[in-house]
């Protein structure tokens, strides 16, 4: 068995760098913390919930940097892994995407914690817009895989199923993306909830209709 050693790159720093970042940010400002700290906003940009002062400053952050070292994991021992080797733009993405938003939560946190008021609503969908918007453009190109794209009993199970379902989820992801930069943009996060659940329903729905049509259910059926 042949053995590989992986050089570290500069992209590999950065990338655990910024993993680690958002445990810097809470060290610099604990000691301003209260004890109870908003972690969570409804839609109308109003704080609803809060968390410890602890659970804030470390317990977050340590949940997004597990989030950080699973998401390569997952990567590295998905059996179909060379279709991930090859849709390698987003995996990029989803890697990237993890460690970004760990330092944007945090700054977010930390932020309203010592009493500075913003739109959170504002911050956190603009730059999600733009991840919805990326994975579109790069979703049609997904080959098939159990880490990252549509992982349904029907996509997996059919390679043909898997590619239709992905181009039309290209479309959708990214007018989907637009449409919450532009809310996002207007301060309105009321409509996130809508489009979030559309972009994840449309390729579903779509998805097990051509199943359905290419007799995937009688097949199912025999088989039993």
């Amino acid at each position: 068995m042949k053995k590989t050693n992986k050089k570290l790159t500069f992209w590999d720093i950065l990338y655990w760098t910024l993993a680690v970042v958002p445990f810097l940010i809470s060290l610099s400002f604990y000691s301003r913390l209260p004890d109870q700290v908003p972690t969570h906003w409804g839609a109308d940009n109003m704080v609803n919930g809060y968390s410890s002062r602890n659970m804030a400053a470390f317990g977050i952050p340590s949940f997004m940097f597990f989030m950080a070292v699973l998401v390569n994991v997952i990567h590295r021992i998905d059996p179909k892994r060379e279709n991930i080797s090859r849709s390698k733009e987003l995996k990029q993405i989803t890697r990237w995407f993890v460690v970004v938003l760990a330092v944007l939560v945090q700054v977010i946190i930390i932020l309203s914690g010592v009493g500075i008021s913003f739109n959170v609503g504002t911050v956190i969908s603009v730059p999600i817009a733009f991840l919805f918007v990326a994975i579109g453009n790069y979703l049609p190109k997904c080959r098939q895989n159990y880490s990252m794209g549509i992982k349904l009993p029907w996509t997996l199970a059919d390679e043909d199923n898997w590619n239709r379902t992905h181009r039309l989820a290209g479309y959708v992801w990214t007018l989907g993306g637009l449409a919450m930069l532009v809310f996002g943009l207007m301060g309105r996060s009321g409509p996130y909830f809508v489009i979030v659940v559309a972009i994840i329903l449309i390729p579903t729905i779509y998805s097990y209709v051509l199943w359905k049509r290419s007799g995937g259910g009688e097949n199912h059926g025999k088989n039993r």
